[in-house]
């Protein structure tokens, strides 16, 4: 090509180089419009890019905005009906609360009784000042005579005693064995109650010690359980009278679970009733109540146990009744007289309980208790 030019001539020299520079224009020109129209579309691929984000996150805003406002709608909608939406716990705390509640007032209905629209006044050969009869199935009161009238318990106390007890221990606890201490023997010989059968130091069980508070109405057994359960008489006696208030009852009050007289140790017979209405539905305090006869756990003292019985049951067993007897806790002091809280059933299977006081001795008691149970029962 070099040697090509040199031959040309002038005019076609200046040719040459006119279209050489026309040549390099196209190249430019050509170069700058490609990369004009990279710029342009790269430019509107952006804009595009841009403008979906702005789509997206408007739309994103739009969803938030609408999911508050429900969501304001909603609470306004809870507030109007009066509801709390904190949290789950919150609401589950307060169903528990509401349930516990419901629970407290059907166990404060079930341990009480009304009287019958037909309620007999209890009348013929029955010796006791006080009494009462209820039907444990319908919870009426069907006969009475001075049953509202305050009372000296004597040992039915302690079936306010056991039942106590039966709510504060476990099932663990009945087979562990303990020595009959000394203090609480002391206690019930000081008061002149009667005695379980056990000795000072013998080993005995929890288990022995409810049979010995009701069979034979140890006042040793029934003071020794005060004391392992509370540490002391009196910090059990306070959990007596933490009892009574749960049950609803207004004219009862204790000062020792034995049963000891004191002008501040009272109750109705219709009060004592509802006592033992809530023992008979507690299993172990039941099962205890309708013991006739119990042998003890073997001890270094007594080897083969010893035997003790429900008098009250074994006396009126053999009797004609018109059903068969259930539990029963007798009771006797000086101001008291005789009085006992028991239960039957009846031929037709309805459960009655009756409570009598101020009878004029241990055999009238019972057979008072026969004549109700015959008179008023079906």
């Amino acid at each position: 090509m070099g040697k090509y030019r040199r031959n040309m001539s002038e005019s076609e020299r200046r040719a040459y180089r006119k279209r050489k520079r026309l040549l390099r224009k196209i190249q430019v020109y050509s170069e700058i419009g490609i990369i004009s129209i990279a710029i342009i579309v790269a430019g509107a691929l952006i804009l595009s890019h841009g403008k979906g984000k702005d789509n997206s996150i408007t739309v994103a805003a739009e969803e938030q905005a609408n999911t508050e406002q429900e969501a304001e709608s909603e609470d306004a909608q809870e507030e109007s009906k009066g509801l709390k939406i904190s949290s789950s716990k919150s609401q589950a705390e307060e169903t528990e609360t509401e349930d516990a509640s419901a629970a407290e007032q059907e166990a404060t209905a079930t341990y009480s009784a009304k009287e019958a629209e037909s309620v007999t006044e209890i009348s013929g050969d029955v010796v006791s000042s006080n009494a009462i009869l209820i039907n444990n199935d319908t919870k009426e009161i069907v006969a009475t005579r001075n049953a509202y009238d305050k009372i000296v318990p004597a040992s039915m106390t302690k079936v306010m005693t056991i039942l106590v007890a039966a709510n504060h221990i476990t099932e663990e606890q009945l087979d562990e064995v303990i020595p009959l201490s000394h203090e609480a023997v002391d206690y019930s010989y000081a008061g002149g109650g009667s005695t379980s059968g056990f000795v000072e130091d013998e080993q005995v069980t929890i288990r022995d010690l409810f049979y010995g508070t009701i069979l034979p109405s140890g006042g040793d057994a029934a003071a020794q359980l005060a004391i392992y359960l509370a540490g002391d008489v009196d910090s059990f006696v306070e959990m007596m009278n933490e009892e009574v208030s749960a049950l609803g009852l207004t004219n009862t009050h204790f000062t020792n679970p034995v049963g000891f007289y004191d002008d501040n140790h009272y109750s109705t017979p219709y009060e004592i009733s509802i006592i033992m209405m809530a023992a008979l539905d507690n299993e172990l305090c039941k099962e205890v109540l309708t013991t006739k006869v119990y042998n003890s756990s073997a001890t270094d003292v007594n080897p083969e146990g010893i035997t003790i019985s429900n008098w009250f049951l074994r006396k009126i067993e053999d009797k004609d009744i018109g059903g068969e007897i259930g539990g029963a806790k007798t009771g006797f002091v000086n101001e008291s007289g005789n009085c006992a809280v028991s239960s039957m059933v009846s031929t037709s299977g309805t459960e009655y309980i009756c409570c009598t006081a101020n009878s004029t001795s241990s055999w009238r008691c019972i057979y008072d208790h026969v004549d109700i149970y015959k008179a008023y029962t079906n």
